[in-house]
């Protein structure tokens, strides 16, 4: 999947929230995305003196060209929108092509990983298996009208807290089962492909070791 190569940023008020796209045309892009700076281009007029002292530092340049990639979630009918940037090593997911997607998982061109469109969770990859997990940075972005509008540009660290932790694991077994599945259908012996072949055996053997821990666990409360 290919998110579209145009980048779109409107102004709107002076209150943070940017226009990127109509939702129509969103959701024409059938499961693909829109590419956008994350900080608006547009010089923001001279804070007054009185304010001067209370004016935050300037962003540093990697901050200032950091972009943003929006898509319309079909499971949630709404869109979503996440920093164009790998938790692993801070480095944009597409390598600077806006190809974000791979059999419908968000695909990161660095190093292969692998994360949930629904929740931004790494599903595989060298940060996939680390105790303290962390996920893609969502962005903030509801449909006003016929517009997809972008809140702030103040990303947040997304997490499923709706889930305790067991369904957390499972719900992170069942997409990496979803994922090595649509892996294993890909045809091509690529050097990318190939890579994904070795994360995918290497996630089929972790679930299956899950699966043996948990009989081992089942059996130990049989026997209680």
């Amino acid at each position: 999947m290919f998110m579209t190569q145009s980048v779109r940023v409107f102004s709107t008020a002076a209150t943070g929230r940017r226009v990127l796209c109509s939702l129509q045309e969103l959701q024409n892009l059938h499961g693909k995305g829109i590419k956008f700076p994350l900080h608006s281009p547009e010089p923001k007029e001279a804070a007054p003196e009185a304010d001067a002292k209370k004016s935050t530092k300037p962003r540093r340049r990697r901050d200032l060209l950091t972009t943003g990639f929006v898509f319309f979630n079909e499971k949630t009918q709404q869109p979503r929108a996440f920093v164009n940037r790998c938790p692993h090593a801070m480095l944009e997911l597409d390598f600077d092509d806006s190809d974000f997607f791979c059999e419908g998982f968000i695909h990161c061109k660095v190093h292969a990983a692998f994360f949930d469109p629904d929740t931004g969770m790494c599903l595989q990859g060298p940060i996939s298996s680390r105790k303290a997990l962390k996920g893609l940075d969502e962005l903030q972005v509801e449909v006003d009208g016929k517009q997809v509008v972008l809140l702030n540009d103040q990303a947040r660290l997304t997490s499923l807290t709706t889930y305790n932790s067991q369904e957390h694991d499972a719900y992170k077994r069942e997409k990496q089962r979803e994922l090595a599945e649509a892996l294993a259908k890909r045809s091509g012996t690529s050097e990318i492909e190939e890579m994904q072949q070795r994360l995918h055996e290497k996630t089929m053997a972790r679930l299956k070791n899950y699966e043996q821990m948990d009989q081992v666990a089942f059996n130990k409360a049989k026997k209680k």
